[in-house]
């Protein structure tokens, strides 16, 4: 039987809750006194801030399932395709994260603290949440009853939500706090530059990762992060074209019903000179706001610009 996901705290004995608490400590040898050594809040790291680019876009697909339910009448062949594309983005994002989560960082954190087991033990019970909706987004075809079709997705999909968000709360208020107190930033840095050697960011995943954190928070990442600014003109800014290109140009027709137009692209479109708007970041409610309703609309963009060197 398939594990459930809480929505609950991990358990009440977490309620007073402190990374330096001797009981998470593996051995003397790593001690919890790492955390002042990080020079940027813990909500301006690279774990939230993927966090909220997976938000974002979990909002924005279920905005897009609103804007498609209101049109009504039947679904057309251009529409199937693009919500079948815009989430296979998202489920590919999420394999890529929870994978990152698993398979690179877990295993370090419990080399030197007691990682609270409930946040891996969830990935299993939010996968099959999501999987229900994929088999839904996979049946869908032209000529389906647009209402209850979308209903029944929308259904699904809201699970998953009430699932991921509140597992995303917890490894902040829990996970990241430890991570920070047994890892100073550089050593933190060398576990994730091992892991991507081995698996290389998916470009999508990048470009969904900057759209819904904007540029200014991703040069000040970039910078805080020791990471060459040359990258954002050789991979970064490239990937964000390519999530503009290829899927938040779906979204936006999705939304307006209107058959998308694909920009018209080359080797050196991603080189463009012509000034563009930036990309609104996520504004993630607050604590309070975000345990009173998981079903907030709020805080995410839908700008489908391409960067150029201007925006940069």
């Amino acid at each position: 039987m398939s594990k459930v996901a809480s929505s609950q705290p991990i358990n009440d004995s977490l309620k007073n809750f402190s990374p330096t608490d001797p009981k998470y400590k593996v051995s003397d040898d790593f001690l919890p006194d790492k955390e002042c050594l990080w020079p940027y809040a813990a909500d301006q790291c690279g774990w939230v801030m993927v966090h909220n680019a997976l938000r974002g876009e979990i909002i924005q697909f279920q905005e897009t399932l609103a804007a498609i339910k209101a049109r009504r009448g039947t679904l057309k062949a251009w529409e199937v395709e693009c919500i079948q594309d815009v989430f296979i983005a998202h489920l590919y994002n999420m394999e890529e994260h929870h994978s990152t989560e698993d398979n690179i960082l877990s295993p370090e954190f419990m080399k030197r603290f007691h990682y609270p087991d409930k946040l891996t033990d969830d990935h299993e019970a939010i996968f099959a949440q999501l999987d229900k909706a994929s088999d839904i987004v996979k049946s869908l075809k032209a000529g389906d009853d647009t209402i209850t079709t979308i209903d029944s997705l929308s259904r699904e999909f809201n699970r998953y939500k009430e699932c991921i968000f509140p597992h995303f709360r917890e490894e902040e208020t829990y996970g990241l706090p430890l991570s920070r107190a047994y890892f100073s930033p550089k050593e933190f840095q060398k576990i994730m530059s091992k892991g991507h050697e081995k698996n290389p960011p998916n470009p999508e995943a990048i470009g969904c990762f900057i759209h819904f954190n904007g540029v200014k928070t991703i040069r000040h990442f970039l910078k805080a992060e020791g990471i060459p600014y040359f990258l954002w003109y050789l991979e970064v800014r490239r990937s964000y074209n390519k999530y503009v290109t290829e899927t938040l140009v779906k979204v936006n027709a999705l939304k307006a019903g209107v058959e998308p137009m694909y920009p018209k692209t080359s080797c050196f479109s991603c080189m463009s000179l012509s000034a563009v708007a930036e990309p609104v970041p996520f504004v993630q409610p607050s604590v309070a706001a975000h345990d009173k309703s998981l079903n907030t609309q709020d805080g995410c963009s839908t700008n489908g610009t391409v960067l150029s060197d201007e925006a940069a």
